[in-house]
């Protein structure tokens, strides 16, 4: 019996040493964090059927380019307010975002009806995830 508690409180320390959730021990450590005086934000968009154009994304007057299926894009941006669009065939949305230094946001880019597309805010989780799954877009200069 004194053998069997020895292995279990061994058992549940070397579980509380790590202190960590399996998912941080994945992701969390080996994730870019946002550069000193910065914030990060990533723009992903998921999967997609494979006829799917493009999802194409403005930052106030600049156009930053197309998010194809399972694709991201990352963004280093100082702390203010942003007017970020997206566009569908017909229609776009708009989401003004304000960044803090040390940030790392994730904002997926979807389909929302018929010709339209709109920016949401997802968890880090689920950000990160879509991230890992995809590719990274190219950014127009």
């Amino acid at each position: 019996m004194k053998k069997f508690l020895v292995v279990a409180a061994l058992a549940m320390l070397t579980g509380c040493a790590s202190g960590q959730s399996t998912w941080w021990q994945a992701y969390g450590s080996n994730f870019p964090q946002a550069n000193p005086g910065e914030s990060a934000v990533y723009l992903v968009r998921g999967p997609a059927p494979a006829d799917a154009p493009p999802i194409n994304i403005t930052m106030g007057q600049q156009a930053l380019g197309g998010l194809p299926a399972s694709s991201w894009m990352r963004l280093n941006l100082r702390p203010r307010l942003y007017d970020m669009r997206a566009y569908g065939t017909q229609a776009n949305t708009e989401l003004i975002i304000t960044v803090d230094p040390g940030q790392t946001r994730f904002f997926e880019v979807v389909t929302a009806e018929a010709g339209s597309a709109r920016l949401m805010e997802v968890s880090p989780y689920q950000g990160r995830r879509l991230v890992n799954q995809g590719q990274q877009a190219p950014m127009l200069p």
